[in-house]
């Protein structure tokens, strides 16, 4: 069993590459190393460390996150302080897995879009890179967040994971007396086909149990879908083992149409039903855009493994800090709504 020690020197740093999650990797993809290594924290982390039965990956160094620019566009102001004080706190305490079973959909995009909204309103949260033949997450956040691999093949390795998931939740007092953080957020990505791993989680395993009761987390969902007809039959499927006990986020990858073709997913019976059925059960079952980005703009982040914040801090090209700027704002603007089912109180200006 590997050993990873998340210490306190890190705050999220880093993307991931194509909007449509191709398989292909960065010259600079920090990933070929699987030796055992040191993953630390942000600022925001205490300084004790915390010993965690997951394997990491040493990513090539980057620069750290750039402090987010005073730019008017970059954000919107606070207008609901009113309501982010009625928010209940436990509402907070999430797992946010972001899912897309068909390969090459977005889900990465989507994971990296959701970590640097975590970054730019300085949420505090623990990154679980699952993707380990592709992992983006790590890739482009690794270097300066706390990302750790996780190694999820076999069901060996799921017992793994629940046991440590709860000790990342609620850490145990070390030898010296000292306990590590407690953590109540945590952000999930998923590799592709991994509806057979999350069903025996769900069916054999007690997942939700471990979240709900021994975690005290609520779970959210996130499944990026294109326009074909497959991403709706897996939804459907997803749900038949999660049921009406976990929210639901649906995001639209735009990189594939228009938020009008999204035809089989919109017209569908089957979708109507369920997401009545969610919202009946006390649950939330939501649909948002994910914009595309321009391929110059995309490219240029993915080759220089570069976070969308740093893309708006570079000065080599206007037209990447004006698209990724736009694409940021847009994404923001999906989310800031639900914001609470990513475990975000509030926005800041």
């Amino acid at each position: 069993m590997n050993t990873i020690k998340a210490s306190e020197d890190k705050q999220n740093t880093n993307n991931n590459p194509t909007q449509a999650d191709t398989d292909n990797t960065s010259p600079r993809e920090g990933t070929a190393n699987n030796s055992s290594g040191t993953l630390t924290q942000g600022a925001a982390q205490p300084d004790s460390v915390t010993t965690l039965n997951l394997s990491p990956k040493n990513p090539e160094p980057t620069k750290p996150e750039p402090t987010k620019p005073n730019d008017s566009a970059s954000t919107g102001g606070n207008a609901d302080d009113d309501k982010n004080k009625n928010i209940n706190p436990e509402e907070l305490r999430r797992l946010v897995i972001v899912s897309g079973d068909k390969g090459g959909v977005g889900k990465s995009t989507a994971a990296r879009g959701i970590a640097q909204m975590y970054l730019d309103h300085a949420v505090r949260f623990v990154g679980l890179d699952a993707d380990n033949s592709n992992p983006h997450l790590i890739r482009f956040y690794g270097a300066s967040a706390n990302i750790l691999t996780l190694d999820i093949s076999n069901s060996d390795k799921l017992d793994e994971f629940l046991d440590n998931l709860k000790e990342l939740v609620y850490p145990n007092s070390k030898g010296d007396g000292k306990t590590g953080v407690s953590q109540s957020l945590i952000l999930l990505e998923t590799p592709s086909q991994f509806l057979p791993t999350i069903e025996i989680l769900f069916k054999e395993m007690g997942f939700l149990g471990v979240v709900n009761n021994k975690c005290k987390m609520q779970v959210t969902i996130v499944v990026v879908i294109s326009t074909i007809v497959d991403c709706i039959n897996q939804l459907l499927k997803l749900y038949s083992f999660c049921g009406d006990n976990v929210d639901y986020v649906i995001v639209k990858n735009l990189f594939y149409g228009e938020p009008e073709q999204f035809t089989f997913y919109d017209n569908s019976p089957e979708i109507k039903k369920i997401s009545q059925q969610v919202k009946a059960g006390g649950h939330q079952f939501v649909s948002i855009n994910m914009p595309k980005l321009a391929k110059k703009s995309y490219d240029y982040l993915d080759v220089n493994n570069m976070t969308f914040r740093q893309g708006l801090e570079q000065d080599e090209y206007p037209s990447v800090y004006g698209r990724v700027l736009s694409w940021l704002n847009n994404f923001k603007g999906q989310i800031k709504p639900i914001k609470t089912l990513f475990g975000i109180k509030e926005f800041l200006p």
